[in-house]
């Protein structure tokens, strides 16, 4: 067997970090691809609005929970091989998805298509814990995350071009296909970073050992709650500025795209500044409560601003463009703490991380959601989520 794929040869090469990075945005192009579609999908499968909505709650369940199920498979079997299965099964439902007759089985087709879009959020987390620690490992997650950032901007925009080209259909066969590309290049490119002495058994018993001991690591769940809290405040971002841009501020859609995808850019940019205060020695932990500090002052500053009706929507949009470009700042620097303190088990690790990432977005949006929307009450998550994400980091160094 050829050397290129041992442990030994892995490092984490600019080819490697870009395949990666694909491989994180994955899931990214599949929920928003398919956004343009959706009142075409209600027509074609003779159902409404809300039962195709519907099926982007149950992909993203879905990748709660295959993230849950692909950690004791990758600390099992290695890096490489559970990536291949997950990328084989999101190609093969991505193609059923564009011949279901019915939104059931379109429903069932985007749950399997999760399952296996979660080996790219969780393998890629692992091998680059397998190889770095530190501020190293912070510089790739944040290159990761800068992706992650610029995949939702970019996919409705594909979306919208490929529903150009043909029917809603067209859609899915697009990200089949794109999974069978990424299947073979994994299966060229994608080494096994985890040598076989270090894989645990799929055993129950070692499967609830592994899962204990990350639980029990008060400093990782610290971490993962602190990502947790942050991740929340960006898909609080997503699900309400749409709302907020066009009905407070009565901007066009267009208009909305466009501020939209300036917020990515600056928060790309703020990934950049993260790796350069990196190279310059700041810490990982130091860059990401920095980060969490300027989240928290500039929602801070919106409440009091739009309290005192005192901001126009120029001021509004360069403010909350602070705020989320500060995330830039956080992610990839949180993810490397997080997997930091994981200890052996990084796939199972990794997993968690990712469950709990979600899990949180989701109780964090049902929270907000009690309460009237607008900008007022979106500041006020910013500071919230930021001070939470504050005080968990800080109660690190005192567990």
């Amino acid at each position: 067997m050829s050397d290129v794929k041992t442990h030994d040869a892995v490092r984490i090469s600019p080819a490697l970090i870009v395949l990666l990075s694909l491989l994180t945005a994955l899931d990214a192009m599949a929920i928003d691809m398919y956004l343009p579609g959706m009142p075409e999908m209600a027509a074609a499968l003779n159902t409404d609005a809300g039962q195709v909505q519907l099926t982007l709650a149950i992909f993203l369940a879905g990748l709660a929970i295959g993230q849950a199920l692909y950690g004791p498979l990758l600390d099992r079997f290695g890096r490489r091989t559970p990536v291949l299965a997950g990328m084989a099964l999101f190609s093969a439902a991505s193609f059923g998805a564009a011949a279901a007759t019915s939104v059931e089985m379109l429903m069932a087709m985007r749950f399997l298509q999760a399952l296996g879009a979660s080996a790219g959020l969780v393998s890629p987390r692992a091998i680059v814990s397998d190889r770095y620690s530190g501020g190293e490992a912070a510089k790739i997650f944040t290159i990761l995350m800068q992706v992650m950032m610029i995949a939702p901007v970019l996919a409705p925009i594909v979306g919208g071009y490929v529903l150009g080209l043909g029917d809603w259909r067209l859609i899915f066969i697009t990200l089949g296909l794109l999974g069978t590309a990424g299947f073979f290049w994994c299966a060229a490119s994608l080494p096994d970073s985890l040598p076989a002495a270090k894989r645990t058994p799929l055993h129950p018993r070692s499967i609830a050992r592994a899962y204990a001991a990350v639980l029990k690591n008060r400093s990782y769940m610290l971490y993962t709650l602190a990502s947790g809290v942050a991740l929340g405040s960006l898909f609080n971002y997503i699900g309400t500025s749409s709302f907020i841009f066009t009905h407070f501020y009565a901007l066009s859609p267009q208009a909305f795209s466009y501020i939209f995808a300036l917020n990515a850019l600056v928060s790309i940019a703020a990934g950049f500044i993260s790796v350069w205060l990196l190279n310059q020695g700041m810490s990982a932990r130091a860059v990401t409560i920095v980060g969490l500090g300027i989240h928290a002052a500039t929602g801070l500053l919106l409440a009091i601003l739009l309290a005192m009706h005192a901001v126009t929507t120029v001021g509004f949009t360069v403010i909350l463009a602070v705020a989320m470009g500060s995330l830039g700042l956080i992610y990839g620097n949180i993810m490397a703490l997080v997997m930091q303190n994981a200890g052996s088990s990084a796939g199972v690790a990794a997993a968690v991380m990712g469950a709990l990432q979600y899990l949180l977005s989701s109780l964090i949006g049902y929270l907000i959601s009690l309460f009237p929307q607008g900008p007022l009450s979106l500041a006020v998550s910013i500071l919230l989520c930021g001070l939470v994400a504050i005080a968990l980091c800080i109660r690190v160094r005192r567990a």
